[in-house]
């Protein structure tokens, strides 16, 4: 699968060339485009065990460059590079191996990473938790074909690749080792995770103003080694250069 993506971005790519003339510097200014998007992360097939906050707040950046597909422009293929960050925020801890941190088993099979709750009590204080996440940053390569309306209305419908770039967990509360202060730990080094994704997206706007949606198609953990949670980003676009 990931080679025949990689395969259809290469073709896509030499294809487009065939759209475009040979370009002045300032057409070439004309057809690139910068801009960031804001978005929040609904998380699907989440562990019902498992209490994800309803707000996953992620951002991404973008650069396009648009191949004309008519003498008005109004139709372009483009292929562009971007960088996104994804968060799954919840009141779990992410672990792997037979053993979770206060000693009780909870899986046979070790190299498995989970999501497991965190206890309300340890040597009896109360533990406290301010923030768990999980967040992974992806190099992306986005590509597809947008519309441009004389009235400044316009669409776009692409798919987007990307490859993992960090992942990492924080987790910011009570010590889990039952001393009674807060503490913050950042996990660094994650097993599992899919170095991979990818999906199609859509966004419809007017002027530099567009609403968006990216469906995940691929989990985010390799497959059998972690939850398949993936997920479905809703956002806003901007496209003021």
């Amino acid at each position: 699968m990931k080679r025949n993506i990689s395969l259809i971005i290469i073709l896509m790519a030499l294809s487009a060339t065939t759209f475009a003339q040979k370009p002045s510097a300032e057409s070439i200014r004309k057809r690139l485009s910068l801009g960031f998007g804001v978005f929040n992360d609904f998380w699907m097939k989440v562990p019902d065990s498992i209490n994800p906050r309803a707000i996953n707040q992620g951002v991404d950046v973008f650069i396009h460059y648009a191949f004309p597909m008519d003498k008005k422009g109004h139709m372009n293929f483009f292929i562009g590079g971007g960088i996104g960050a994804h968060n799954f925020y919840n009141q779990a801890l992410l672990g792997t191996g037979e053993y979770n941190f206060y000693g009780k088993e909870l899986y046979a099979d070790k190299d498995v990473s989970y999501f497991y709750n965190v206890p309300r009590k340890v040597d009896g204080k109360n533990i406290d938790v301010k923030k768990s996440k999980l967040s992974i940053t992806y190099v992306d390569i986005p590509f597809g074909f947008e519309y441009k309306s004389s009235s400044k209305i316009h669409g776009t419908l692409g798919f987007k690749v990307g490859w993992s770039l960090n992942a990492h967990t924080k987790y910011k509360g009570s010590d889990l080792e039952g001393s009674g202060n807060e503490v913050v730990e950042k996990s660094l080094r994650l097993r599992n995770i899919e170095n991979f994704h990818y999906g199609p997206y859509a966004v419809i706007g007017y002027k530099w103003l567009g609403a968006s949606v990216f469906y995940q198609l691929s989990p985010v953990f390799e497959k059998g080694l972690g939850p398949e949670i993936y997920p479905i980003s809703v956002g806003l676009v901007f496209k003021p250069f």
